[in-house]
């Protein structure tokens, strides 16, 4: 019981600070709180002998957890045509490089 209640106080300690040193505090805690979740499930799922033995192991799937978290969440922000639609190609029939004036 007491391994679980260590998990659980890595999870609260890692989203903690990841709040505390965050700027969007409502994307940090979910981003703290589901990455250290499933790190540490994760860690328990593949190694459940050294989670419960090691009391340092839940801390570090905590942490590890939230930064894969941190990781993934920005490599989908950082591509942008993800969340736009595709536009159709723009017809340029001028071959130029750059067009000045050609309103007139």
């Amino acid at each position: 019981m007491t391994t679980v209640l260590n998990a659980l106080l890595a999870v609260v300690v890692v989203t903690a600070a990841l709040v505390a040193t965050s700027l969007d505090r409502r994307t940090a805690a979910l981003l703290g709180a589901g990455g250290s979740t499933v790190g540490s499930f994760l860690t328990w799922v593949v190694a459940p002998r050294a989670w419960t033995d090691v009391a340092i192991v839940p801390w570090v799937a905590a942490v590890a957890g939230t930064v894969a978290c941190i990781a993934l969440w920005s490599a989908v922000r950082l591509y942008s045509g993800i969340f736009e639609p595709m536009r159709a190609p723009h017809d340029d029939d001028t071959a130029a490089l750059a067009t000045v004036g050609a309103d007139r």
